[in-house]
């Protein structure tokens, strides 16, 4: 019995010591909470963004660093409310000074709010929603808005002699229904109109919306979401599509879309955050070399926003007295001013805690996805 009660203590010990960097931890670095989708259907984002922040710590450490850190990674299942429970769970159980995270804006959206309750950084590499930094000043991003993707394909659209475009929108999402709206403002501002379709994430049928922008006969087909629904919607158009171009955002950019489209033929292109193939760009072709030579695959945008993600935190983090006083940590990441990325430059001190970066248009061409052109916002 005496030995149960000790055991009984200790446990009532370590529960009471949860809060802080948990029990038996004595791990006195800064504590990095990375929330990404390891599983569920934005998989491979999760992945290609846990592989470039894994190749940014192993150059810190190469390079040699004062700040002594370590990444804890939790898999976040693609969902916004699995999102949160990590992150609370990173802050609470794993004693994490900042945050890293998520891919998908929904998501993003409730680790912020974590974030914001608890009074802890956050960093996300990849959500371009425009309003998730709005009100929150935990929240910093190191990619553009959809403000800026949409307008840029717009005007990518236009400049082709695409006047009428179908825009294909799954109204769950808040990715999908604010790029699609930002898309149709810039879109029918310089004369363009636009006819909304509807659909869910996750259909196995697409049939619906796919009818109904057959019916519309546009000029161009603008699919606003993430590549799972993305490449099923055009392969299952077939004929109904045959010959339309198809356009869209970073949701797309995935090297499983490619795989999802099957044999179709349209011609298809979409904004992202870089590529590797991009031409006259020594820093994005040593990544993609070293990328290729660690994991044996392409790097996408999420292995470069996520290598970069981590080199913009420690660049704040080493212009800090105290690197895990939140407040200070916070203040500096705000504070941050050119900070080269594969990405490109990236600045955070404006209202919005946004960069302005250039964008790149890939096209999809036997089966691959390959350089179209880089645009200045």
């Amino acid at each position: 019995m005496a030995r149960l009660g000790r055991v009984l203590l200790l446990l009532t010990t370590c529960l009471g010591l949860l809060g802080t960097a948990g029990c038996g931890d004595d791990y006195d670095g800064l504590v990095i909470g990375v929330v990404l989708p390891m599983t569920g259907p934005q998989a491979t984002y999760g992945e290609e963004s846990w592989n470039g922040l894994q190749l940014a710590e192993a150059d810190l450490r190469q390079a040699g660093t004062n700040i002594k850190f370590k990444l804890v990674l939790k898999d976040e299942k693609s969902t916004p409310q699995e999102a949160q429970t990590q992150a609370k769970t990173l802050m609470e159980l794993e004693g994490a000074h900042v945050l890293l995270g998520s891919v998908a804006s929904s998501n993003t959206k409730t680790i912020a709010g974590a974030a914001k309750e608890n009074g802890t950084p956050c960093i996300t590499p990849a959500s371009t929603n425009d309003n998730l930094t709005t009100g929150n000043p935990w929240l910093s991003r190191i990619c553009y808005k959809d403000s800026v993707q949409g307008g840029v394909l717009a005007t990518f659209a236009l400049s082709n002699g695409w006047k009428r475009a179908a825009v294909c929108v799954d109204n769950e999402s808040d990715y999908s229904r604010g790029f699609a709206d930002n898309f149709k403002g810039a879109f029918e501002a310089a004369g363009g109109t636009t006819h909304f379709e509807y659909f869910k994430a996750g259909n196995a049928d697409y049939s619906n919306v796919i009818q109904g922008v057959a019916d519309a006969n546009p000029d161009v087909i603008f699919i606003s979401g993430y590549y799972e629904d993305g490449g099923p919607m055009i392969k299952q158009a077939k004929a109904r599509w045959e010959g339309k171009p198809v356009i869209g955002g970073d949701g797309l950019d995935s090297a499983e879309f490619l795989t999802l489209i099957g044999d179709a033929q349209n011609p298809i292109y979409f904004s992202t955050h870089f590529a590797p193939d991009a031409p006259d760009e020594p820093a994005v072709k040593a990544f993609a070399e070293r990328y290729r030579e660690r994991f044996g695959k392409e790097p996408g945008a999420m292995a470069a926003l996520g290598y970069d993600v981590l080199f913009v935190l420690m660049d704040a983090a080493k212009r800090c007295a105290n690197p895990k006083s939140a407040a200070e940590l916070n203040t500096a990441i705000g504070a941050t001013k050119n900070v080269k990325g594969i990405t490109g430059l990236i600045s955070l001190d404006n209202p919005d805690r946004t960069p302005n970066k250039p964008l790149v248009i890939v096209k999809v061409e036997g089966g691959a996805k390959k350089f179209h052109s880089t645009i200045k916002p």
